[in-house]
């Protein structure tokens, strides 16, 4: 595993559950809001697994779980042994993905091995506007990975959530009610507030207002559980 984050304790990352959190190194993406840009190229980690495993056996008792964030983990390719080590520990495990590689997904949940799967959607699913969403082009086999991954979660009966990070120049609420068509039966999704980070590589984008959303969520939740998130 290419390692190069770490919080060994967080209270914020895994809802309910004290957890450690790693970020892995490479992600497929190149949002132009990403707050770790510098996850993004491939490349060896910073930092030894064995160092994770060792602190997660030694601090087995007073953590719950692990989160696997990125970058995008779901292209380490040993990321299914390395999530077996931590379930022999005991802990649960949560994952966060683009979606974009949905047989890694699939194999992940055919075999148990993750409680909570937070899938970040870009944008709503055609190929313009994922393309300018997440700094890559996209393309209409790459959005039918990223569909079937939204369906294989919404069918496992996993704890999942879906979010989407808003902002004005990159998200209308017309795109919002869009993605909401592609979420029936999903188990909650968050509005993500836009935030500007020091080591945005970009330009810096504008947030909406708590009102703006709020109108908007007032439509949007007699279809679904959403909720603002900052």
């Amino acid at each position: 595993m290419n390692i190069s984050g770490w919080i060994k304790q967080s209270l914020m990352d895994y809802p309910g559950k004290i957890a450690s959190v790693i970020f892995t190194q490479g992600c497929n993406f190149r949002c132009p809001y990403c707050h770790n840009p510098e996850l993004i190229p491939k490349g060896k980690g910073r930092i030894d697994e064995n160092e994770v495993l060792a602190h997660l056996r030694k601090n087995q008792m007073l953590l719950d779980g692990i989160v696997i964030s990125g970058g995008e983990p779901t292209m380490q390719s040993d990321l299914t042994d390395f999530i077996r080590e931590i379930k022999s520990l005991g802990l649960a495990v949560k994952l966060d993905t683009n979606g974009s590689q949905s047989n890694r997904l699939e194999q992940l949940l055919a075999e148990g091995l993750v409680d909570y799967i937070a899938m970040d959607i870009k944008s709503e699913l055609c190929p313009a506007d994922y393309s300018k969403n997440s700094g890559i082009p996209v393309s209409t086999p790459c959005l039918n990975e990223i569909r079937r991954s939204i369906q294989l979660l919404i069918r496992s009966g996993v704890e999942h959530e879906f979010r989407t990070t808003v902002c004005r120049e990159l998200i209308s609420m017309e795109n919002l009610h869009r993605i909401l068509a592609e979420m029936t039966g999903a188990k909650r999704y968050f509005i993500q507030h836009y935030r500007p980070a020091e080591k945005q590589t970009t330009m810096r984008f504008s947030a909406y207002s708590n009102e703006e959303i709020a109108g908007w969520l007032a439509i949007a939740n007699q279809q679904l559980d959403v909720a603002i998130r900052d």
